[in-house]
């Protein structure tokens, strides 16, 4: 009943880039309670392969230090596999954090243009239709951004803005 009562709320990872299953490993129940987030996702249609699932394993500060040195060797930093954190000391935020970028640039072109710095109507859709990963001024006033653009919008951005340049 208490998925039936969030199902449109848990409708809203479909549109996800990315999903963190952030389980807590040190539960007793942690295996059980996995299955059941994957019998969800499956129900809604996402597949944990498809590549958008990430695994966090979670409160690794509460596990014994065998366990945890156990954890960190087997899994962090293999492509795939859950990756082992502890929100309390940070440990293993870093590889979560690299984890995510790379799903989020997977299939995206990297891209420098310079925009001039009175177009506010293109600068602004640059914003709402690409990611915007750096912006400075460039010395002739203009202004130099790299951005990341999505497969689906590289054609109207070089429609948009024939002088870009891939990074």
């Amino acid at each position: 009943m208490l998925i039936s009562a969030f199902r449109a709320t848990l409708e809203e990872v479909l549109a996800a880039d990315v999903i963190l299953h952030v389980r807590d490993i040190s539960h007793a129940d942690s295996e059980a309670q996995s299955a059941d987030v994957a019998a969800i996702l499956a129900e809604l249609g996402v597949s944990p392969s498809a590549g958008k699932v990430i695994e966090v394993w979670n409160k690794l500060d509460r596990l014994d230090e065998d366990r945890r040195d156990a954890l960190r060797a087997a899994r962090n930093g293999h492509a795939g596999e859950p990756i082992a954190v502890s929100a309390l000391t940070g440990e293993g935020l870093d590889l979560l954090l690299m984890a995510i970028e790379e799903r989020l640039a997977a299939g995206r072109a990297l891209i420098d243009l310079d925009i001039d710095s009175a177009d506010g109507q293109g600068l602004h859709w640059l914003y709402e239709n690409t990611e915007v990963m750096s912006r400075r001024p460039a010395e002739d006033g203009r202004i130099h951004l790299r951005l990341r653009v999505a497969p689906d919008k590289m054609a109207r951005v070089a429609r948009r803005f024939p002088n870009f340049a891939q990074a």
